[in-house]
């Protein structure tokens, strides 16, 4: 029996998983006996990654915008102001990013790049503060960091893609050509940052509009030393490798339109990167070995994470000796196998995009279970205290007995009331702290809408309604919502964003939240049916350069404070100014347009009130047909107008104030 247990001890997450056995939890502790959104995190990012928790720390990679690199630290605590702790995001990354990270000793490390970028670079930070410690360049082509690192004893071992596997040594940095030990680069780095920051603030004070905020690409950037490389241009690896004891197995794919790589796995010496022996494996090993005490489990696929493909995908489990690469058995699957298999005891579970999760004793092969759960898997199982925890292509979470694979829970995540958006499971859950963490993706949708973090646990009663409701007084043929005054920096972004849009759900549940004027809480659609009550019947919502907005026009204000007690009644115009000419808005007209509808799931007819969803209530540019409200301006105006908020007139951000809607 190969001992790997005493390599990995503690609460650190050292490798794909936070184990060789990739079960996806650590602590032991199972997840929630009932499912419910214990929170939830929207942002327009694709998660690919499995998200990885380190105390009160979840971190998350994504691809955002034309797939830029995004990674974050996310607060894993049920009530909080602000659910981003930090977030790194370009120019620190410089590629797309779906590796999940491995956290050893206070270090956290990840790569970055995927598919078809060239050159890779392995990243070394501190988790709390996300201050960056070190880095290693790969360059190369199809050269990419997809698959988590994996640590032990200072050693940091990744796949490469075409470049094979990378062993460097954390503790061992070069910086300027001259040798210098972790210790003495961190104190190095933290210090310098300390005066970045300290030069900052003073320049704040001095001249507040010139000061620019510090930027680590002024940090001191050592590089760790390489021990070994292995593979280059003959492997192509982009699943985790995986270490136990002295050897180091390495997933090798072929890519068939690249013409690169080879499909086995393959043994190295941890030491040296020698070559202990090589199996030739039917299917690509995209998810990479686990091990079953004298055996690595390797799941394969014929094909990769593209849905399209899933229709006729083939794949297959192996399971081969660790001291001498024999094939001891191999099960064949009606679907390609992505994701790691899960070993707990004698058991390996494992999931197919043929819609099944199975469960095999892991010397033998021999099947125990198999349940059927329709929609197909991309992302593997997590197992905990006696459970295995999957999440499917179709925003479902399971909870499944280990002994049998009857389900303690069935959770449709998408279509939950605190969610409302559909997303496609493609990183493997989480267990930790007795709940389950998952995260979505929508690379292949049309349809531009948030995706999400979602924490299972103890439900969060807020995300059932609204917190605070409008009010509709028919005599006056008035409407009125409470609202606040929306910051204008979102800590997410880099920059500041010119206004679109005049209300919006605040951040992270508004997708217009780093662009608007308000923020409030109620559904569009019931601002949508009080209109109706009105006698009110919508128009129709612009997008684009389509046609201008058409519907009946609405006065729409905001009521703010008044300075002798009175409450101010103020145009909405009047809180926008043009920030380059310090013009006011000119007059607009607001037209009831109502709100396009959405059909969540592909699968299902039921339609949506898409405003529900995105959050958009007010616009001022048909930046979308999601909303209640738009103005009578086209794109076409858009250019001239770069607007901000009226500083001079309204008040301090997430001050309380109301918007009234009024109906001639």
């Amino acid at each position: 029996m190969l001992l790997v247990s005493s390599l990995f001890a503690g609460a650190d997450w050292p490798t794909n998983r936070g184990n060789p056995e990739r079960t996806g939890n650590t602590d032991q502790l199972p997840g929630p006996k009932t499912a419910g959104i214990s929170w939830a995190y929207k942002a327009q990012e694709n998660f690919i990654a499995t998200p990885v928790v380190n105390g009160k720390f979840l971190y998350v990679s994504s691809l955002g915008a034309f797939n830029t690199g995004q990674f974050h630290a996310l607060s894993t605590e049920p009530v909080i102001a602000e659910r981003m702790l930090w977030t790194k995001s370009a120019p620190y990354l410089k590629l797309p990013t779906v590796s999940a990270p491995a956290i050893v000793g206070g270090l956290m490390y990840f790569g970055d790049g995927m598919h078809q970028t060239d050159g890779a670079i392995l990243h070394c930070l501190q988790p709390e503060s996300g201050l960056p410690i070190w880095d290693y360049a790969v360059p190369g082509h199809l050269v990419h960091m997809e698959g988590s690192p994996a640590v032990v004893k200072g050693h940091v071992f990744i796949g490469g893609g075409d470049a094979g596997v990378v062993c460097v040594d954390s503790n061992a940095l070069t910086l300027d050509k001259k040798e210098i030990d972790l210790a003495a680069a961190t104190t190095l780095i933290q210090n310098k940052w300390k005066e970045l920051t300290a030069k900052f603030e003073q320049d704040k004070k001095n001249n507040p509009d010139l000061a620019l905020p510090p930027s680590e690409d002024s940090l001191p950037r050592p590089s760790p030393k390489l021990l070994w490389q292995q593979g280059k241009g003959k492997w192509h690896v982009d699943a985790s490798v995986n270490v136990v004891g002295d050897k180091v197995l390495v997933a090798s794919a072929f890519l068939p339109d690249e013409k690169t790589g080879d499909c086995a796995l393959i043994c190295l010496n941890a030491a040296d990167g020698a070559n202990a022996w090589e199996t030739k494996l039917k299917y690509n090993p995209w998810g990479g070995a686990s091990i079953a005490g004298n055996l690595a489990l390797v799941a394969c696929s014929s094909i990769r994470f593209d849905k399209k493909d899933i229709k006729g995908a083939a794949g297959e489990v192996v399971a081969i000796d660790i001291a001498s690469g024999a094939i001891k058995w191999r099960k064949e699957i009606p679907g390609g196998v992505l994701s790691p298999v899960a070993v707990k005891d004698e058991l390996a579970v494992f999931t197919g995009t043929d819609g099944k999760v199975y469960c095999f004793t892991h010397a033998t092969g021999e099947q125990r279970w198999v349940y059927e759960a329709k929609n197909p898997f991309f992302a593997g199982p997590a197992v905990a205290g006696g459970y295995a925890y999957v999440a499917d292509l179709k925003g479902t979470a399971y909870s499944l007995n280990l002994g049998d694979g009857t389900p303690q829970w069935i959770f449709d995540v998408s279509n939950d009331p605190g969610i409302r958006i559909p997303g496609m499971f493609f990183g493997s859950p989480v267990v930790a702290g007795g709940r389950v963490y998952l995260n979505t993706c929508n690379l292949e949708s049309e349809i531009e809408q948030p995706m999400v973090v979602v924490c299972i646990g103890e439900r969060d009663p807020s995300l059932d309604k609204p917190k605070e409701h409008l009010t509709l007084d028919k005599a006056s043929r008035t409407i009125t919502i409470p609202c606040r005054i929306a910051p204008r920096k979102l800590a997410t972004l880099k920059e500041i964003y010119p206004i679109e849009v005049v209300a919006a759900f605040g951040a992270p549940k508004g997708q217009k939240a780093h662009e608007t004027v308000l923020v409030y809480d109620v559904l569009p659609s019931d601002v949508h049916k009080a209109l109706e009550q009105l006698g009110l019947k919508p128009g129709q919502p612009a997008r684009g350069e389509s046609d201008p907005a058409t519907g009946p026009i609405v006065k729409l204000s905001l009521q703010l404070p008044g300075f002798n007690g009175k409450p101010r009644l103020i145009p909405m115009e009047k809180t926008l100014v043009d920030k380059r000419t310090g013009k006011l808005m000119p007059p607009l007209q607001w037209h009831f347009t109502g709100s396009s509808w959405r059909q969540l799931d592909p699968d299902k007819p039921e339609k949506t009130y898409a405003a529900d969803v995105t959050g958009t209530l007010i616009t001022v540019f048909p930046v979308t047909d999601e909303t209640v409200f738009q103005s009578n301006l086209t794109m076409k105006e858009e250019p001239w107008l770069k607007m901000d908020t009226n500083l001079n007139l309204l008040p301090d951000e997430n001050t309380s104030a109301t918007l009234v809607i009024q109906v001639p």
